[in-house]
This record gives C-alpha cells, sequence and structure tokens, in this order.
C-alpha cells in the first residue's frame, strides 16, 4: 500500500524577487555588499580555502571511521565548553 504526503507549493506564497531589491539598498550598504562579495571570491581561489576543504573531508572521513571516539570527544569537549562558559549565580 503506498501512502502519499502532502507537499506544500509555497511558490505561490512568495513575492517574486527582482533585481531592483539591490538597487533599493542604500549606497554605503551596496558597497559592502559588493566589497564582501569579492573578498570571499579571492578567499575561494586561495590556497587556504582548498586546505580547509581537505581539513573537512578528512575529519569527516574519521568520524564515519570512529564514530565512537567522535562521540566522546564531542561529549568531552561539550563538557569542558559547558563548564568554561557556565554562569554563576
Amino acid at each position: 500500500m503506498e501512502q502519499q504526503i502532502p507537499v506544500n507549493d509555497t511558490t505561490q506564497d512568495q513575492p517574486e524577487k527582482s533585481s531592483s531589491t539591490f538597487d533599493e539598498l542604500p549606497e554605503p550598504l551596496r558597497e559592502i555588499s559588493q566589497m564582501a562579495t569579492e573578498a570571499f571570491r579571492e578567499f575561494q581561489q586561495s590556497d587556504t580555502y582548498e586546505k580547509i576543504l581537505e581539513t573537512k573531508d578528512k575529519a569527516r572521513d574519521y568520524i564515519k571511521e570512529n564514530p565512537v571516539n567522535s562521540f566522546f570527544y564531542a561529549l568531552g569537549a561539550g563538557a569542558i565548553l559547558g563548564f568554561i562558559l557556565k554562569r554563576n549565580k
């Protein structure tokens, strides 16, 4: 027996985004947005970005290969951070 899952089409409820939204921003915000976008594009082309992606893949592989150890490392780190950030009442 197949079970059907209702799907809500939310595209009708959302207003259409136009390219004029960017034009409606004040000039200083538009300049900051353009500078941030350009800086991020340059960062994506750097060696540091590639190293971050490689490290992320290594961490994902380690977690898949050692799930129990990863759980206890995360538990310990959470406990330590909890003690450090605990508010004194």
